[in-house]
């Protein structure tokens, strides 16, 4: 409907601005007097001085009648005045006048504007020769502030009945076009609240067919997203029945075991299951807030302190497996980005490294600023990643295969959400000397100011 309106303004305003500029144009006004004046001189005869007279006369009051009546009808307005005529013949005498033109010498004419006045008015005035004699005409101008009012009132009617008859049609099209969405919108309303199966209702529209596929494909991401909801839930009371298991065994047997020696053994058990399990827990609350939907604030940091205070962190377990760990680096980079997910990736990388990497192997970190870009890469000459279980490496719970490390598998899900939330990129490729495994972590590098 306020479309409909805005068209229909918009239709009124160039009718009323053409209406105007032909109303004010000089050549346009010439070319409608002309047209007059060759309607009326087909009532003149060269011979016939009382005659014409007569026919000028009567022509005067009919074109003038017309003229009132098809002003009045169009618009309630102050009638601008009569069209006068004044005949002559070629030796200049005169044949006829309007009342309105005095019976004295015309006052002279503005050349530039085609103008002269009488009586106090003003009067367009144009002349033309025929083979009765010259024939002049002479028009009233109107001002500005009449002939405005009067154009913008002259298209209101029968805009207005357009208008009513172009809505109700238009009515009738809308409805008929709204009715499909409203059927489908009745379809989604009486579907079960867990129900996120395709949509299964026929499409004889064609532009429905996009909102349709938009939805279905809605649904499937929320099936999918609560079937991996379920699975985390799933396997994380899979993963945590071990360790729970453990304790309520170990705390059972601390408690009825007399031993010293033995008891120390059950509390070092126990001990452990609650470093695992408390290991796990931290793990699925970290892998929660990287999937949540605030984005980590920003914070400037050095990215070299950082990552060689993770090394000496994992110095004493790679002391025990032999293990020599390396730093690639600038001296200091400084950095602004997500300082705990950034450690989050560090950490990860490392002990995963650490943990599936050969004793008396390397583990080495490369850290430097490329192309606006922060580039980390983790290698080790361990025993890699078999090709079957790549495709699956960064997906929660998984475990290789061939691992020989105890652990909950979200490690690397961790750095694949750490590093897709800070916008980076993260690949796989061959490890030190042709052996183990590297993982290349790039992100975006803001510099601080």
């Amino acid at each position: 409907m306020l479309a409909l309106l805005l068209a229909f303004a918009l239709i009124w305003l160039a009718l009323v601005g053409r209406e105007y500029h032909e109303s004010r144009s000089s050549e346009s006004r010439r070319q409608v007097l002309w047209r007059v004046a060759d309607l009326i001189s087909v009532a003149l005869s060269p011979d016939r001085m009382e005659l014409n007279r007569q026919a000028l006369e009567t022509a005067d009051r009919l074109f003038n009648a017309s003229r009132r009546i098809n002003v009045a009808s169009k618009v309630e307005v102050d009638y601008p005045g009569d069209l006068l005529i004044s005949a002559r013949t070629r030796q200049g005498e005169r044949i006829y006048a309007s009342p309105g033109i005095p019976a004295i010498a015309l006052p002279a004419r503005d050349l530039n504007k085609g103008v002269v006045q009488l009586q106090g008015k003003a009067y367009r005035v144009e002349e033309r020769l025929y083979p009765a004699g010259y024939l002049t005409l002479f028009e009233p101008v109107i001002p500005d502030e009449e002939v405005l009012p009067f154009l913008t009132k002259q298209f209101i009617t029968p805009l207005a009945i357009s208008f009513s008859f172009i809505l109700l049609p238009l009515w009738f099209a809308i409805s008929r076009g709204l009715l499909p969405l409203r059927r489908l919108a009745d379809y989604l309303n009486h579907r079960a609240s867990d129900d996120f199966s395709p949509l299964s209702m026929r499409l004889p529209y064609r532009e429905l067919k996009p909102i349709v596929l938009a939805l279905d494909q809605l649904l499937r991401r929320s099936r999918d997203s609560i079937a991996r909801e379920r699975a985390i839930v799933q396997d994380a009371a899979h993963e945590m029945r071990t360790p729970l298991a453990v304790i309520s065994t170990q705390a059972h047997a601390l408690a009825r075991e007399e031993d010293a020696e033995a008891r120390q053994q059950n509390l070092a058990a126990l001990e452990q299951a609650v470093a695992r399990h408390s290991h796990l827990v931290q793990q699925l609350l970290r892998l929660a807030a990287l999937e949540g939907v605030e984005s980590e604030r920003r914070q400037q940091v050095d990215l070299v302190e950082v990552t060689r205070n993770a090394l000496i962190g994992l110095s004493p377990r790679a002391e025990e497996k032999g293990m020599e760990l390396e730093l690639d680096s600038p001296d200091g980079l400084l950095a602004s980005l997500a300082l705990v997910s950034f450690l989050s990736i560090v950490d990860n990388l490392l002990s995963n490294a650490v943990a599936y990497g050969r004793a008396g192997g390397r583990v080495r970190v490369r850290l430097a600023a490329v192309d606006g870009r922060i580039e980390l890469a983790v290698a080790d000459d361990g025993p890699g990643i078999a090709a079957e279980d790549r495709p699956h490496l960064f997906e929660r719970f998984y475990r290789g295969k061939a691992a020989s490390a105890p652990g909950s598998g979200l490690g690397l899900a961790i750095v694949w959400q750490a590093v897709r939330a800070q916008g980076g990129s993260i690949r796989i490729a061959e490890g030190l000397e042709g052996r183990g495994v590297t993982f290349h972590v790039s992100l975006p590098w803001w510099s601080p100011n």
